[in-house]
């Protein structure tokens, strides 16, 4: 039996960027606490976001077109191409810059927040991984190619480090064709982002730009298209067992937790970025 969709979000759009998960449901996709879509079709020079802190949470940049630039108050710089993936473990605090290099004036990329384990890496330091599009791994069969991103699918394992549990699969699937992936039996909590296309999926059917949630659940995720290729993201996680608290920038498993993370972010912002090559 496959497992269901119990909700379906079409996003709410403030300037180029559609989120899809908001303060009242942070909650409901544990361990993921933000999905966002950021799309510019015309851009005049570099876009993004300059310094700004976060604590008790990792990020996870995959740009689709146009590469990322970043730096930050932990010392570390670098440029993720277009199609990479890159997992920022903030810890107990950092600030970070996002430069955005458009493609032909265009720039698309999605984000992924997770709350990090409360044990050693909520407080801990702020680390990296970084995957280059070349570097992953691409499963192809009769009428679909899946890029594993991060995680583990049909054999094919990413080198990405992921501070949870968890596998995001990148999937090109051709009209009149079926999908399917049994994850690991911790990752229950489940959602696909349909990039391109429809697919129907879960007892329901998703168009372009819709995020569609399953039930919690270990049974096999199945997606069929009909008349037209679609092109999606699936992302599974194992819950944490742990409580959820955000302020917007930072997340954490308690209070203490969030003041200390926030005090930390004030600290770098008075210390000063101009320092930071």
């Amino acid at each position: 039996m496959a497992r269901q969709i119990k909700e379906i979000r079409n996003g709410s759009r403030h300037g180029p960027v559609s989120s899809y998960v908001n303060s009242v449901n942070v909650t409901e996709l544990n361990p993921f606490v933000l999905w966002d879509h950021f799309y510019l079709p015309h851009v005049e020079g570099t876009a993004g976001f300059d310094f700004h802190g976060h604590s008790g949470v990792a990020t996870i940049s995959y740009p689709q077109t146009g590469d990322i630039g970043h730096e930050d108050t932990g010392g570390h710089s670098g440029m993720l191409k277009a199609g990479g993936v890159q997992i920022m473990s903030a810890g107990a605090g950092v600030l970070h810059k996002e430069t955005v290099y458009p493609d032909k004036h265009m720039a698309d990329a999605f984000q992924l927040w997770v709350a990090l384990p409360e044990h050693k890496q909520e407080m801990g330091p702020v680390t990296y991984s970084t995957l280059q599009q070349q570097d992953m791994p691409i499963v192809e069969s009769d009428g679909s190619k899946t890029k594993v991103v991060i995680g583990q699918f049909q054999h094919q394992k990413s080198t990405a480090q992921p501070p949870v549990d968890m596998t995001y699969l990148h999937v090109n699937l051709e009209a009149g064709n079926e999908w399917q992936h049994l994850g690991q039996a911790s990752q229950t909590t489940a959602f696909i982002y349909v990039r391109h296309g429809s697919v129907d999926t879960g007892g329901v059917h998703l168009s372009a730009g819709e995020l569609g949630i399953f039930e919690k659940g270990t049974e096999s995720l199945v997606v069929n298209t009909s008349t037209q290729d679609a092109e999606f993201l699936l992302v599974l996680g194992a819950p944490l067992n742990q409580e959820i608290i955000s302020n917007g920038a930072s997340v954490h498993s308690n209070r203490t937790n969030l003041i200390a993370g926030v005090q930390k972010i004030q600290q770098l912002h008075s210390h000063g970025t101009s320092h930071i090559s």
